[in-house]
C-alpha cells in the first residue's frame, strides 16, 4: 500500500453553505488590526470619531473600505475566491496546485508520500437562525445538512471522473476533460465526516440519518473491511438534493448511501449540547448519536476552541472538553473514538481547554487531538514539539482547517509546506502526526 499523507480537518464549502451572519462575524474575520488598517488609510476619520465621521464623510469612507478590501484585505479575497469557485471543481483544483509544486519530499523517506486522504467534515448549520434577525424574509427555510451533501458528493464524483488540464488555447485558463487515471492511481482519496447537530432534528430523524448513512458499519470486522467499503464508494454515487430528499434510490437500493460517509462532526458554538442533562429530550437524542458512533466504530470529530462559526451566547460553555469528562467516563462511551480539533485553542491564550484534552488523552485510548489551522507557521509548531515527546504522540493528529484557514494561509500548499518544514519536529515525528496517527483515528487500526 502507498504512503499516505492524512488531512484529517478539511473544509469543503461554498457560499451557499454557511450561515452567512456566522460567517461575516467570526472573531477572525472583522478584527482590531482590520479596523486599524482603515483607520491609517483615513487617519482625519480618528478626529471625527464617534462625533458623525459617517455622516460627513459618507462617500470617502466608503471609498476607503473599498480600498482597504481591494488592496489589503488579501487573505479574506483569496478565501472568497475559492469559495466563490463552481464546489465540482474543489478537489480537482487542490490537486493541480499540489502537483504542480511537488511538495512531497522524495530524498525523505519519511515524507516520500504518493497519495493523500482528505476528510472534508460537513457542518450542519441547519436553520441559520433567521427567525430573531430582523429580516422581512425571517421565516427560517429548511437549509438541511442534505444540501451539502449533495454539493461534497458532486465534487468527489467529478474528482474521481474528469482531470483538468492546461487549456491547449487560451492561455492562462484551465480545461475540464475526462479522466484517463484510474481511481487507485488519483492523488487523493476523499473520506467526508457527515455534520449532525441534533437541535435540527426530533429522534426519529436522527435515526433515519443514521440508518441511511451507516447501514452496516457495526459489521466491519477490521480497519480494512471498512476501508475498502469506503473507497469502493468514491466517484461512484451520484446525489442531487431532489433525491435525498425524496428518497427516491433507497427505494430501489437502501443502501445506496451506505459508506459514503467515515464519520461524525459535532460543531457546538451553533448549539450543539454534548450533555443537555436538563432537557431530556435532547439528552435522549444525543445519547443515541454517540451509542451509534460507538456500534458502528464511527470516528467523531468535534469542534474544540473558541473561535469559529457562533450562533448562541454559550458557544464557549458547550465548546468546553471538560463536557467530554463525564461523557467518556460512563462504560457505554468510553470506546468513543473522537477527536478534539483545533486543541483547544483559545483567543486568549489560555491552556485550559489543552489540559484538559490531555488529562481525556491520558485516560482514553480512544481520544485524538488535531492541530488544524493553530499552525500557520513554521514556528508554530513549537507547541508540538513538548508534546510529541511524551506518552501522547500517538494521538495527535495533523488537521489544515482548509479552506478557512485561507484567512492565516495563503494557500492549502503553503500550510502543507510550512509543516513539512517546520525545524521542530523530526521527520519521523512528521509522519507520526499525518500519515500513523490518523490512519488509526480514521479507520479504527492500521491498513495491510
Amino acid at each position: 500500500m502507498p504512503e499516505k499523507f492524512y488531512d484529517i480537518h478539511y473544509h469543503l464549502f461554498d457560499l451557499s453553505h454557511p450561515n452567512l451572519l456566522a460567517f461575516i462575524l467570526r472573531d477572525d474575520m472583522i478584527t482590531g488590526e482590520s479596523v486599524k488598517k482603515v483607520l491609517r488609510k483615513l487617519p482625519f476619520l480618528l478626529n471625527f470619531v464617534p462625533l458623525g465621521a459617517a455622516n460627513l464623510f459618507p462617500g470617502k469612507i466608503a471609498e476607503k473600505i473599498k480600498d482597504f478590501l481591494k488592496n489589503d484585505a488579501v487573505k479574506f479575497r483569496n478565501l472568497l475566491s475559492v469559495m466563490e469557485n463552481s464546489i465540482e471543481y474543489h478537489f480537482l483544483l487542490a490537486d493541480y496546485y499540489l502537483r504542480k509544486e511537488k511538495i512531497f519530499s522524495p530524498e525523505d523517506k519519511n515524507l516520500n508520500f504518493s497519495k493523500m486522504v482528505i476528510c472534508p467534515l460537513l457542518i450542519d448549520f441547519g436553520f441559520k437562525n433567521l427567525r430573531n434577525s430582523g429580516c422581512y424574509y425571517d421565516l427560517p427555510p429548511a437549509k438541511p445538512v442534505a444540501g451539502q451533501v449533495a454539493d461534497v458528493m458532486k465534487a468527489i464524483r467529478f474528482y474521481y471522473n474528469y482531470d483538468i488540464i492546461s487549456h491547449p488555447v487560451k492561455k492562462g485558463q484551465l480545461r475540464l476533460v475526462n479522466s484517463s487515471t484510474a481511481k487507485e492511481d488519483k492523488l487523493f482519496e476523499i473520506y467526508p465526516f457527515l455534520g449532525i447537530n441534533t437541535r435540527n432534528y426530533d429522534l426519529l430523524e436522527i435515526k433515519a440519518l443514521i440508518d441511511k448513512y451507516f447501514s452496516g458499519y457495526e459489521n466491519d470486522n477490521t480497519p480494512d473491511d471498512r476501508y475498502k467499503k469506503l473507497f469502493t464508494r468514491l466517484g461512484n454515487v451520484e446525489v442531487n438534493l431532489e433525491d435525498l430528499i425524496f428518497r427516491k434510490k433507497e427505494k430501489e437500493n437502501p443502501d445506496y448511501y451506505s459508506y459514503i460517509f467515515a464519520g461524525i462532526k459535532l460543531y457546538p458554538p451553533l448549539g450543539f449540547n454534548p450533555w443537555p442533562v436538563d432537557e431530556p429530550a435532547e439528552l435522549d437524542k444525543v445519547k443515541f448519536l454517540l451509542s451509534e458512533c460507538v456500534r458502528k466504530k464511527l470516528p467523531v470529530t468535534v469542534h474544540c476552541s473558541d473561535g469559529g462559526f457562533k450562533a448562541t451566547s454559550d458557544s464557549s460553555i458547550l465548546s468546553d472538553p471538560e463536557n467530554w469528562i463525564r461523557i467518556l467516563s460512563y462504560p457505554s462511551f468510553g470506546n468513543l473514538r473522537i477527536n478534539f480539533a483545533h486543541m483547544g485553542n483559545r483567543a486568549d491564550g489560555s491552556e485550559k481547554w489543552l489540559n484538559t484534552i490531555i488529562y481525556l488523552t491520558e485516560r482514553f485510548e480512544n481520544v485524538y487531538f488535531d492541530f488544524a489551522c493553530i499552525t500557520n507557521q513554521r514556528d508554530d509548531y513549537k507547541i508540538l514539539s513538548g508534546i510529541i515527546d511524551s506518552s501522547l504522540s500517538s494521538r495527535i493528529l495533523f488537521g489544515s482547517d482548509f479552506v478557512i484557514n485561507l484567512l492565516w494561509s495563503g494557500s492549502y500548499n503553503e500550510y502543507i509546506t510550512n509543516f513539512l518544514k517546520t525545524p521542530h519536529l523530526d521527520s519521523l515525528q512528521k509522519k507520526i502526526v499525518c500519515s500513523v496517527n490518523p490512519e488509526k483515528f480514521l479507520f479504527g487500526g492500521k491498513l495491510h
